[in-house]
């Protein structure tokens, strides 16, 4: 309704209106499918392309990555952390309750592309390059303040994102290869203690 003057409504029949409609329905139907997860052995046609692996055919990760929250203190050096997302799919650690300062997680992806993260990482980050860790590839997407790494288990991935906002000044406290650091060594952790 941007434009009316006030106590003007837009018509219920535009076309257009109607078109914007149809398009974020279509849009949030591809959001949900995206994120759903069957939970079935199978799903008989879906339709769904395959990436030449099962999904769910990689390794277990185990809680948060298999990282407690006492060594992801000590790897990213701050300490006052919170698990404020603990789930079979991920977890998260803040120092505040605003969520403003540092923040680390861990996401654990079944069935789901990497390169589609990765092209994500591209758009939204200064730099996105090839990383191989213990064997195992991926990418490492970086901008100042924050770094997160992907890596690839057949048809499954992970990613770590390590993010340590910035001071009251406005400026950063540790530099990328500080923070790309700490990145690489929660998941090298993640990838030795999988199972």
């Amino acid at each position: 309704m941007d434009g009316l003057a006030p106590g003007r409504h837009a018509s219920t029949s535009t076309p257009r209106s109607a078109a914007g409609v149809i398009a974020l329905l279509a849009v949030l139907g591809l959001l949900l499918a995206g994120c759903s997860d069957s939970g079935g052995d199978g799903d008989g046609g879906s339709g769904t392309p395959t990436t030449g692996s099962a999904a769910g055919s990689g390794p277990f990760f185990g809680e948060c990555g298999g990282v407690s929250t006492a060594e992801v203190s000590q790897i990213v050096d701050t300490q006052g952390l919170t698990n404020v997302t603990n789930n079979s799919s991920g977890c998260e650690w803040v120092t505040s309750d605003d969520q403003l300062g540092p923040q680390f997680s861990f996401n654990w992806y079944r069935g789901s592309p990497i390169g589609r993260e990765r092209a994500t990482e591209q758009l939204s980050r200064e730099s996105t390059t090839d990383l191989t860790i213990d064997g195992h590839s991926g990418f490492i997407a970086s901008s100042p303040g924050i770094c997160e790494i992907g890596i690839a288990f057949g048809a499954d991935f992970f990613e770590w994102s390590v993010s340590y906002g910035v001071t009251a000044s406005g400026e950063f406290d540790r530099t990328t290869e500080q923070v790309c650091d700490a990145t690489k060594k929660l998941s090298t952790t993640t990838i030795e203690r999988a199972k």
